[in-house]
């Protein structure tokens, strides 16, 4: 009868080591599960700002774009007068050198 005792106690207790064993799985598995949609939500938001980081930054390279060809529009023009004005200068200049010479 003790030898039956002994077997149920060692069968109980194997059986409670096991189902605690268990229930620590569980409990690492729920944790990893959490951290796996905590990892995910993070993702999310990441991307999320990312995108609005991005838009903004293509937004703000499009106004520079912008401002850089006003003002390649505006040398161009600046470089157009100064050449006719100095083409009216030479031309003033070497006319005078030509009625001083002639004289």
């Amino acid at each position: 009868m003790k030898k039956v005792f002994v077997l149920a106690a060692m069968i109980g207790l194997s059986t409670a080591a096991f189902a605690q064993q268990d229930d620590s799985k569980t409990k690492t598995e729920q944790a990893v599960d959490n951290t796996k949609a905590a990892g995910k939500k993070a993702g999310k938001e990441i991307k999320k700002d990312a995108k609005v980081v991005g838009e903004k930054t293509r937004d703000g390279a499009e106004a520079v774009g912008d401002g850089v060809e006003k003002g390649a529009d505006k040398v161009e023009k600046g470089s157009k007068k100064a050449y006719k004005a100095t083409k009216r200068e030479a031309k003033e200049a070497r006319e005078d050198i030509k009625e001083k010479v002639d004289n």
